[in-house]
């Protein structure tokens, strides 16, 4: 009997007059709501692009910058070498007169002669009927420069020299990087040194 009255008692909240009643789950968001929650999802959204994006353009910027200066570093370490250890070819020059240009003629430490010049945004060397480029695909040579001095060879052996000056090169790089599409995404570098040959020939007295 006890059981009969509990299971009475316990379908009595199911009726609908009952003062215990299911909420009515049919019932959906309203529009307010709705436009809420989608401007909350448009403003997380919206700011996850956009950190992805800054992320990306610092990435390509860093990696623009990277490559010119390893680049940069490369080319005037390589010519610091065969500048110090060789000699200005002043007979390759027309003349014999090393006019300040986008090219330089070396005799490196084994005498062999180098060509360094300019081609399409690429510093180029010549050496031996082989010639390669210096810098990379991912950078290109914007300008070059080589001033030499002095501009006629004072390294003979003729009494007095012509001029009492040891051979020095000056060297003005501008390099800008290959990568992406936008300014934005670009770096550029510009230096300049000098070099000193350290070729002290003898001279008759």
């Amino acid at each position: 009997m006890r059981n009969i009255e509990y299971r009475i008692w316990n379908m009595e909240w199911l009726r609908p007059n009952s003062r215990f009643q299911i909420p009515d789950s049919k019932q959906g968001f309203s529009l307010f709501e709705a436009i809420v929650a989608t401007a909350v999802f448009a403003f997380v959204v919206s700011s996850v692009l956009g950190v992805y994006v800054s992320v990306l353009q610092l990435d390509s910027k860093t990696r623009s910058q990277r490559a010119v200066t390893q680049n940069a570093r490369f080319i005037m370490e390589f010519l610091a070498k065969e500048i110090r250890n060789g000699d200005i070819d002043y007979a390759a020059y027309p003349g014999g007169i090393a006019s300040v240009t986008n090219e330089i003629y070396i005799k490196n430490q084994m005498n062999e002669a180098e060509r360094i010049y300019l081609d399409s945004q690429r510093l180029m060397l010549t050496k031996l009927a082989g010639t390669t480029a210096l810098n990379s695909s991912s950078t290109l040579v914007a300008n070059v420069a080589f001033y030499v001095s002095p501009n006629t060879n004072p390294l003979t052996t003729t009494r007095p020299p012509t001029v009492n000056q040891q051979p020095s090169v000056t060297i003005v790089l501008e390099l800008v990087s290959n990568y992406g599409k936008k300014d934005t995404d670009k770096a550029k570098i510009n230096m300049q040194s000098t070099f000193t040959v350290r070729a002290y020939p003898s001279r008759l007295p």
